[in-house]
């Protein structure tokens, strides 16, 4: 059976975030509490235990480690990002109903490690990176996602490798469309075309790709059902499309 995870609302988020916003990410580790009043989904799973939480708390500040954390400005945040995308998946486990949950992810951003998102974006500040409304651009939530969809299960675990073959925009690009990220097949068939070197050689900025052929790919949800295809199809679907928006793009130019 799948675990439930805490909730907080939008608006108790925002709270702790005028709280959080100014204090540094030593503060923010002492003043880490898991007491709060914890409110569930009130079905579909077995709610989280303490020592559950705690461990899943361990997991996160030891991959942080890995990165300079809690001492060091990190280097190299990309690959932070794709390591935490499959800590977090690895170590939770969590339905796709209950990470579409924003209230899920605000909980573990503004109470469980508050610490580790402060230290992954200071100095900046986006209250999106803490509130998981959207889950787009938020610190955890949109990592378990991209886990999700680009994870290929293998004899030997999980391959997390497509999650380095685009950079943080590009993904954002494909999962701010939900009706891309939302299905595995087609992020993982889209992403998988988009890393083709031909999109490299084409001598066109990657980002105006992945934008124009996001935009191509959703006028086409409403007239094909992609989960009645096998990957391979939708591969090559994919790439005719990539075709297209490479033929346009160049002919503008």
């Amino acid at each position: 059976m799948t675990t439930l995870y805490p909730r907080l609302s939008d608006a108790e988020g925002r709270i702790l975030l005028t709280q959080i916003r100014d204090q540094d990410v030593a503060t923010l580790f002492r003043r880490v509490s898991l007491d709060h009043p914890k409110v569930y989904a009130p079905t579909g799973g077995l709610p989280a235990r303490r020592e559950h939480l705690l461990g899943l708390a361990d997991a996160i500040r030891r991959c942080a480690n890995e990165f300079g954390y809690p001492d060091r400005t990190i280097q190299d945040t990309r690959a932070f990002d794709r390591t935490l995308a499959a800590t977090i998946f690895e170590s939770t486990n969590m339905s796709p109903a209950e990470a579409a949950a924003p209230e899920v992810w605000t909980y573990m951003a503004t109470r469980l490690v508050p610490e580790v998102v402060m230290w992954r974006w200071q100095p900046r500040y986006n209250e999106e990176r803490w509130i998981g409304r959207g889950l787009v651009r938020h610190t955890l939530g949109r990592l378990w996602w991209q886990a999700y969809a680009l994870g290929v299960s293998t004899e030997n675990g999980r391959d997390y490798s497509l999650l380095d073959t685009l950079s943080e925009m590009d993904l954002n690009q494909v999962f701010e469309r939900r009706s891309i990220g939302g299905t595995p097949v087609l992020a993982r068939a889209l992403v998988t075309e988009l890393a083709d070197a031909r999109v490299a050689d084409s001598g066109l900025p990657r980002r105006d790709v992945v934008g124009d052929v996001t935009k191509r790919v959703c006028r086409l949800i409403p007239f094909t059902s992609f989960l009645t295809l096998d990957e391979p199809q939708i591969r090559r679907r994919m790439r005719y499309v990539i075709t297209e928006s490479l033929t346009a793009l160049q002919a503008r130019n």
